[in-house]
């Protein structure tokens, strides 16, 4: 079966067919520049470059693709910004109702989850998966392609904006987890002790307001110049480590071996380091962790 799917949740453009579940047959992407003069994405701007852009490129991926037979076409119906949001469904009902197919809508969130499914054909069920971007933190148990439970999420800020805010403070630009991260690297991430929010709670869940609060605070009252790179390398340390010590003792409580990571603040090389470390930091080597964002990175 070949699907045709469509991606416009926040300001990248994606279209993609895909081959029986696994294999990608042809896809394209378009990430969006302008949002970065405003340090934010802007929902009317990006649903406008949207519409600009889609049809162009879902005839290029077909004529690409060979002219494959598109068999059902599905998009992204929550969560993102409505604006842009809106401009995908639309689309894609206007094109299912062309071909004649029928149309699938889904939750990105699982399709970030599904991405490592696609990647590592042998991935075990059930496995737990941190799925953590710009908008969403979570932790979900992963019992089957189809079966995904939300077992732990953020409170307030996601991590991912965490990083774009505090980047914001200090004028870095955006977005501001790969500025942040390649800023931090090779500096002194115990500099500053910024608090670990619900490391203790007893559940998933996560909060990352007060840790952005904790650095606002810390520059009001600290004349930050030279050792930015280490304040920086301090509050990406402390994010990192709330997220993998919750990950693991998710899956210890369920006694699951299998962990994955999807999402943008995948990519972030401190959190990759200290799940491929996990041993150092647990005392245990049982776990197997699959890192995906965009593409396949590493299997442990």
């Amino acid at each position: 079966m070949n699907i045709l799917g469509i991606e416009t949740s926040c300001d990248d453009t994606g279209v993609a067919i895909v081959k029986d579940g696994r294999k990608v047959v042809a896809s394209s992407l378009y990430t969006q520049k302008s949002h970065k003069d405003f340090g934010g994405v802007v929902p009317e701007i990006a649903s406008r470059m949207h519409l600009e852009v889609l049809p162009a490129m879902t005839k290029d991926v077909i004529k690409k693709s060979g002219n494959f037979k598109i068999d059902k076409v599905a998009v992204t119906q929550t969560p993102g910004l409505s604006p842009a949001l809106l401009v995908g469904i639309s689309f894609a009902h206007g094109l299912s109702k062309s071909l004649g197919v029928d149309l699938i809508e889904v939750n990105h969130l699982y399709a970030h989850v599904y991405a490592n499914i696609m990647s590592f054909p042998d991935i075990i069920f059930p496995h737990i998966s941190l799925l953590v971007s710009g908008g969403h933190t979570q932790i979900l148990k992963v019992s089957s392609p189809c079966n995904i439970e939300i077992i732990g999420t953020t409170v307030d800020d996601a991590a991912g904006e965490a990083f774009d805010k505090v980047a914001r403070m200090f004028n870095l630009g955006f977005p501001g987890g790969p500025i942040i991260s390649k800023l931090s690297e090779g500096r002194n991430s115990s500099y500053v002790n910024f608090p670990r929010p619900m490391i203790g709670s007893g559940d998933f869940n996560f909060s990352f307001s007060g840790l952005k609060t904790a650095v606002s605070n810390y520059k009001r009252t600290h004349e930050v110049k030279d050792d930015l790179p280490d304040v920086l390398a301090s509050f990406e340390e402390s994010v990192c480590d709330i997220l993998t010590k919750k990950t693991i003792k998710a899956a210890q409580f369920y006694g699951i071996k299998c962990i994955t990571l999807s999402g943008g603040v995948a990519a972030n090389k401190k959190l990759r380091n200290m799940f491929s470390h996990v041993e150092y930091y647990y005392q245990v080597v049982l776990f197997r962790v699959c890192f995906s964002f965009s593409c396949p990175i590493s299997l442990f």
